[in-house]
């Protein structure tokens, strides 16, 4: 087998090893908002749902979490997600989708899926950083409000 002919063939075995996104913003542009969290126990990795807070939490949401399958209209700015998690030489997050909604309304939605990541490495993430990088894509003019409009600190 010619170099030519190996290197269409790894084309064609990586190209079927997609990694996907898809981000539809939430339209948020005031300062931070309270936040429910409808905590999932269907997500068997132990510590997602307190990574998903903590990383709200920066982002300047006062989060509280609420209990499994609360209802979508339990709080005015709600949020639910489902995560799967999958071995291959190590433990990655290989699926995350997260919702929004407002007034029971789902306003935005971040989907992050490698299930079809197959032999490519850029599956092997780590749960905050990408979790990180939805909040930030899904909250995009609250993050620029949040940067602009802190309260000064007390001089000491």
């Amino acid at each position: 087998m010619n170099l030519r002919s190996l290197a269409a063939v790894v084309a064609v075995t990586l190209s079927g090893c997609a990694i996907t996104q898809d981000v539809q913003p939430v339209g948020l542009d005031r300062g931070a908002h309270d936040l429910c969290l409808v905590r999932n126990s269907e997500v068997v990795q132990d510590g997602f749902h307190d990574v998903y807070v903590r990383v709200l939490e920066k982002k300047g949401f006062k989060v509280r979490s609420l209990p499994d399958k609360a209802a979508v209209n339990s709080c005015p700015l709600l949020a639910t997600y489902e995560a799967i998690y999958r071995w291959d030489l190590a433990i990655y997050l290989a699926r995350a989708d997260l919702r929004i909604f407002a007034d029971g309304k789902e306003v935005g939605r971040a989907v992050y899926d490698s299930l079809s990541g197959g032999a490519n490495m850029g599956k092997f993430i780590r749960t905050e950083p990408k979790l990180t990088e939805l909040v930030e894509q899904i909250f995009p003019k609250l993050r620029a409000y949040l940067r602009t409009n802190q309260r000064p600190h007390a001089a000491a």
